[in-house]
């Protein structure tokens, strides 16, 4: 490979192992190899993992270079793809173990004159003994070599013996640096070690200084030790930004075997092998150099780009003539593809799209598969298989892919956001749904199936959570309405007890006075049996009455016995049938359902039996007397006596009186009304005592109504409590982040429609007489000011404290507009309506949001939500391993948000899932360090068909796609200049041109 720009992959940059440091045989110092080519070559090829790229090494000179070039033109070397030359050369600076620095110059072997260059470049510099300066070329070498020694040497070993004494300054490699060929085909390593490393010189503090200047110089810093990585990409004990302030630059740390024997030829200690992602020519050591983490690593194996079989290694058309390829490899990292206007380009990503069930349900008029297969179907017979890493195939065809998409529901098998897709979830009637759905998707992903609880979507796992919670609020704002009905009727209860007394009082004195005209009746000379008459009436009266109450107990206990048949029979049965449907996850066995059944305490129907057959006999007791135990009749009548008896007595007595017919019917009709009059009298003794203690019933309502509405809030702390659990995973995933990352929050929150509430509020308020709540409007001010803050984030106390200090502020304005003409009660039912105004909470909602710096999502810009949704996809949603395809994520943003907010996030992405982006913009490609580019070209033979698409595909590194980068991409050849700005060499030609 030497010689040529070959080298190039059309799949990109791939991770390779290089060995940049490795002697050959006959190499000019420790040459242990004595002559052994074939054990040389044959470790090379045998090397595990496989070495692609040698950096051929020898001191001062390119003479081991050159022999092992010949001996791949010869077919001795086996193909490992890239040879280059790497010149070690010893600083006169001393480490503390007495070694000179090993400072090497690796050179690019694809320039056809190199040879000759390296050598006349080295010539520039000199070492000079004895007075006499020994340019550093093979020859002076030698003469140094012999000068040095005294005595008469062979070639060899008089070059040997040279190579060893000489020196050089750094001032004078940097004076080779000059030279417009040296900066774009030489790159300065330097040997990190303690021995014969920059590490060596760290004992002495007067050597600081120049160690700074070595380092500073060297591009990249020759080292296996994990340590000096870290160190040298900043991620040790000194940040990035002085690590650049005192070197330049963050260097690569590249590890070679420095092999001398045939032994150690592709060995390393503790397999710390070099891996670096590129193509294998030079150009990928300088992309390295650009990229000291990202192209660079020293391990076992190389670095991983998420799982094989969920990136797509290769589409193989059939059926598609109008696809100028037979197979297009794609990389397993990033892919951008460019092109200009009507290239090809989203045809690609759709294509992949279809054949991969990921085009969604909509594409735009003008997308191609539309344009392809309507009116005609230029689609008809073409379909695209999908190798994917491991090996396995899937596809679809082309020409059906609106129906297949329509109508399989199969799980997509990657994440395709169309241009469409992404301005629908940008607007602002896509953001409330379609947005908010893909962040619920991501975030249930991130919960640990065994917390799912079963269920296949965020939404239905808050359900199933919340429902619980909400269906207690319901329940508690029922019970907050119950209880403000109580109150009133506590209130009317209360205001009636002067007017339950006064009519006490009354119907009192018309019993008296039906007494004296039921007296009256009675003729005065037969005064003693009147007394007997009035005796046996009360007596009758009372019998009567207990019969009454009797005849009630029975028919009450006939509606019990019923109602248990049905709480047994029917509601029980339902009850405890729809629980076990209801908590069936609990997995309880039939045995131990049977627990859960409501069941009485006791035996319900023998005691109702018992009682039916006592009442029973107590009625025909009361009725016609206990045969068993009969009244004494020559005792005085008592209202214990049969009722058949005490009415044969009152007949007898209405007689001995001797009052006639007329006089005896309107005796009856008194006692009928004194009978009534005296059960009305008892119905409101109950009611004035229940009137007497309406006022501390009404207080313990109220008490209750408030802790009530309590307890509503404690129930929306619980729900804020469940919903901040649901997103902890996003909201870790965030805990942390930096740049735009860092700028997204989760936040759960009451959300309080004060204006509803207010609304309401005002029906009870005569706007044009209150004094604090006067107007349209006052009452949802003085409401925003009082409650608003309370309810948005207080604590249950909190918002009762604030009730209070509302209902005393303007208990006077809802007081005073009460209509002068209502009633009593309606005055004190609609007190209580008030009232549960005042305590109902349904205007508060527990909800959850994003923030995007400190701005709800739903108020972002355009641009900003795509930011968002990409942030969604690129950074957050780390679970979903399938290729994410996106179609020019640029559109809605500003080129400095590309830079700032999606590079970071597009490089990282890559590292975990394979990305496929079509994009114009030139950070998007340059600044991602795109794995893999995708130059689309489209050629039109005739206005009918399609036309002929083609794909160039390679590398950064590779000068063609650079070039087409600079002349598709607007800035391209800007975004590569400010790309390698802070660096010491220049891009070739391809880009100064």
């Amino acid at each position: 490979m030497s010689g040529t720009n070959s080298g190039h992959s059309s799949k990109g940059s791939e991770w390779r192992r290089w060995d940049p440091h490795i002697h050959a045989p006959e190499t000019l110092l420790n040459d242990q190899y004595k002559g052994d080519w074939e054990t040389f070559f044959s470790r090379v090829e045998e090397a595990n993992p496989a070495i692609q790229a040698l950096g051929i090494t020898d001191y001062f000179c390119i003479l081991g270079y050159q022999a092992v070039k010949a001996r791949k033109k010869d077919g001795e070397l086996p193909d490992v793809g890239l040879i280059f030359p790497n010149v070690e050369m010893r600083l006169d600076v001393k480490t503390e173990k007495s070694k000179g620095i090993n400072i090497h110059l690796l050179f690019s072997p694809h320039d056809q004159d190199h040879e000759a260059k390296i050598e006349s470049l080295l010539a520039q510099l000199s070492f000079e003994f004895k007075d006499v300066t020994y340019p550093c070329t093979p020859t002076s070498l030698a003469q140094l070599g012999r000068a040095f020694q005294g005595k008469s040497l062979d070639e060899n070993a008089a070059i040997r013996i040279g190579a060893n004494q000489f020196k050089t300054c750094l001032s004078d490699l940097k004076e080779l640096f000059k030279d417009p060929w040296a900066q774009k085909n030489c790159l300065v390593a330097v040997s990190g070690s303690g021995v014969d490393g920059t590490a060596g010189l760290q004992a002495d503090d007067s050597f600081a200084a120049t160690r700074q200047e070595i380092e500073r110089f060297a591009h990249i810093i020759f080292s296996g030790n994990p340590k000096q990585r870290d160190f040298w990409l900043g991620k040790g004990v000194v940040d990035p930004a002085s690590i650049e302030k005192t070197y330049g630059f963050l260097k690569p740390c590249l590890h070679g075997s420095d092999a001398h024997v045939g032994e150690k030829v592709g060995e390393s200690a503790h397999n710390r092998y070099c891996w670096i992602k590129g193509d294998l020519t030079f150009e990928t050591l300088r992309q390295a150099v650009i990229e000291p983490e990202e192209r660079v690593c020293v391990s076992a194996e190389a670095p991983s780009t998420g799982m094989a079989s969920f990136g797509i290694y290769a589409l193989n058309p059939k059926g598609a003539d109008w696809f100028q390829h037979d197979r297009l490899e794609l990389n397993p990292g990033l892919v951008a593809v460019i092109g200009a206007r009507g290239s090809g380009k989203t045809a690609l990503v759709e294509i992949i799209a279809a054949a991969t069930k990921s085009l969604g349900r909509d594409l735009a008029d003008s997308s191609f598969l539309m344009r392809a297969s309507t009116p005609k179907n230029y689609l008809e017979g073409a379909s695209i298989e999908v190798e994917w890493g491991d090996g396995a195939t899937s596809g679809d065809r082309l020409d059906g892919w609106s129906e297949d998409n329509n109508g399989d529901e199969s799980e997509p098998e990657a994440r395709y956001l169309s241009q469409q897709f992404v301005d629908r979830l940008c607007s602002s009637s896509g953001l409330a749904v379609e947005l908010r759905r893909e962040i619920e998707r991501v975030v249930f992903e991130a919960i640990s199936p065994a917390d799912r609880m079963e269920t296949d979507t965020f939404d239905e796992l808050a359900t199933r959570l919340l429902s619980p919670i909400r269906s207690r609020q319901e329940q508690l704002r029922g019970h907050i309405a119950h209880l403000s009905e109580q109150v009133a009727a506590e209130d009317i209860s209360k205001r009636a007890l002067p007017v339950l007394e006064q009519k006490y009082k009354s119907l009192a004195e018309q019993i008296a006075k039906l007494h004296k005209e039921l007296a009256a009746l009675l003729p005065k000379d037969k005064e003693a049996h009147a007394k007997q008459l009035e005796l046996i009436g009360a007596v009758y009266r009372v019998a009567e009455e207990k019969l009454e109450a009797l005849n009630l107990q029975q028919h009450k206990l006939s509606e019990l016995a019923q109602h248990v048949i049905d709480l047994r029979d029917y509601t029980e049965p339902n009850r405890w049938a729809e629980m076990r449907d209801a908590f069936k996850e609990v997995n309880l066995l039939d045995s131990q359902w049977e627990a859960f059944r409501l069941v009485f305490a006791g035996d319900v129907d023998s005691t109702l039996e018992q009682i039916k057959t006592t009442v029973i006999k107590a009625i025909e007791t009361a009725k016609t007397g206990d045969p068993e135990n009969p009244v004494d009749l020559n005792l005085t009548p008592t209202s214990d006596w049969p009722l058949a008896e005490l009415s044969q007595r009152l007949e007898a007595a209405k007689k001995n009186v001797g009052i006639d017919a007329n006089l005896q019917k309107r005796y009856e009709t008194l006692l009928r009304n004194i009978r009534s009059n005296e059960t009305a009298l008892k119905r409101l003794n109950t009611q004035i005592d229940a009137a007497k203690g309406a006022d501390m019933r009404r207080g313990d309502l109220i008490a209750k109504r408030k802790s009530t509405y309590l307890d509503v809030f404690k129930s929306f702390l619980e729900e804020e409590s469940v919903l901040k659990n649901l997103y902890a995973s996003l909201a870790q995933e965030l805990n942390g982040a930096k740049g735009a990352l860092a700028k997204l929050v989760v936040v759960v929150y009451r959300r309080v429609d004060v204006g509803e509430w207010a609304r309401r509020g005002e029906q009870f308020i005569d706007l044009r007489i209150a004094q604090k709540l006067r107007g349209k409007g006052a009452l949802c001010k003085e409401t925003e000011r009082i409650l608003l803050p309370a309810w948005a984030k207080g604590s249950p106390e909190e918002i009762a404290g604030a009730m209070e200090t509302f209902r005393n502020e303007f208990q006077k304005d809802l007081m005073d507009s009460l209509p002068r003409s209502l009633s009593t009660d309606d005055r004190s039912i609609r007190i209580q309506e008030m009232a549960a105004w005042l305590y109902d909470t349904s205007h508060i909602l527990v909800e959850y949001g994003i923030q995007f710096d400190g701005v709800a999502i739903e108020q972002l810009s355009p641009g900003t939500r795509g930011i968002v949704l990409l942030l969604l996809y690129l950074a957050i949603d780390k679970r979903d391993q399938r290729p994410l395809i996106v179609d020019q994520p640029e559109e809605n943003l500003d080129p400095q948000s590309v830079y700032d907010e999606l590079v970071p996030h597009f490089r990282e992405a890559r590292k975990r899932r394979q990305v496929i982006l079509v994009t114009h913009n030139a950070n998007l490609v340059v600044n991602t360090d795109a794995d893999q580019v995708i130059v689309a070209t489209a050629q039109r033979s005739s206005s009918e068909g399609l036309p002929s698409i083609s794909y160039l595909c390679g590398s950064l590194e590779n000068h063609e796609i650079r070039q087409a980068v600079c002349n598709i991409l607007e800035g391209g050849k800007r975004a590569f200049l400010d790309r390698e700005r802070r660096y010491r060499f220049r891009w070739d030609e391809t880009i100064n041109s």
